[in-house]
């Protein structure tokens, strides 16, 4: 069958047309995985510290536990301040649970993407809980 002369060119006018779909998709899933790794980090991160808070009882060293499972992973890293425990001392408390809460202010790679982030960043949230003694 012969090719009409019409048909030149509709399948770049179609490219153009899809083309910034499939980048608005693209960018939109590797944001996502970048965001979905630095949530899984946080919580590690929290788990960490509800951990050594509930071994050694050590606030400081809790904190300082969560911001070392942060570390190679989250830019900006983790400090902190941004870990927080529910509860002062396990020696006084032996079989309840302790819990670190982390909150992390993740930055978006593309502001504009995400209609209820606030600014740039994305207040991502991770807790874990340990018995204490455990």
């Amino acid at each position: 069958m012969k090719r009409m002369r019409e048909d030149r060119g509709v399948a770049a006018v179609e490219f153009a047309i899809l083309l910034p779909v499939l980048i608005l998709l693209m960018l939109g899933i590797f944001e996502f995985g970048r965001l979905f790794n630095e949530q899984v980090t946080v919580t590690n991160a929290a788990r960490e510290a509800a951990r050594v808070m509930a071994i050694a009882d050590d606030p400081s060293a809790a904190a300082a536990a969560a911001v070392h499972a942060a570390a190679p992973s989250l830019n900006p890293g983790l400090t902190s301040g941004e870990v927080s425990l529910n509860i002062t001392s396990c020696k006084s408390n032996p079989g309840k649970s302790v819990v670190a809460t982390v909150t992390y202010p993740a930055q978006l790679l593309f502001p504009g993407f995400w209609k209820w982030a606030t600014g740039s960043t994305l207040t991502l949230t991770g807790s874990g809980q340990m018995i204490c003694g455990g």
